[in-house]
C-alpha cells in the first residue's frame, strides 16, 4: 500500500534497522544465537542441528514471503550461522551467550 509516516517515525525505523539497531543484523543475529544456545543447554554438539533449523526457518520464511527476502534478512542469517559455527568450534565469536 501507500503509506505516509512522520519524519520522527522514519528516523526511528532507520535507526532500528541500522547495523547496530535493535532489528539490525548484529542484534538480531545475537538474539538468534542466544536462543539456539539456550535451547541446546550449552551443548555445542547440537550446533549443527540448530544451524540447520535456523536455515530451515529462513527458507520457510522466504517461501511464506513469496519472493526473495530483503537483503538484511540474508545478512542476519549469514551472521547467525557464522556465530553459531564459531561457538561450535570454540573460536572467538561476537556473541558469548
Amino acid at each position: 500500500g501507500d503509506f505516509t509516516v512522520s519524519a520522527d517515525v522514519k528516523a526511528q525505523a532507520q535507526a532500528d534497522i541500522a547495523d547496530d539497531g535493535y532489528w539490525g543484523v548484529e542484534q538480531t543475529s545475537d538474539r538468534l544465537v542466544s536462543m539456539a544456545q539456550a535451547l541446546s543447554g550449552g551443548d555445542t554438539s547440537k550446533a549443527d542441528t540448530l544451524i540447520a533449523a535456523i536455515k530451515k526457518g529462513f527458507d520457510e520464511a522466504t517461501e511464506a514471503w513469496g519472493d526473495k527476502l530483503p537483503d538484511i534478512c540474508q545478512k542476519t542469517i549469514d551472521a547467525a550461522v557464522k556465530k553459531m559455527e564459531a561457538w561450535r568450534d570454540g573460536t572467538t565469536s561476537e556473541t558469548d551467550a
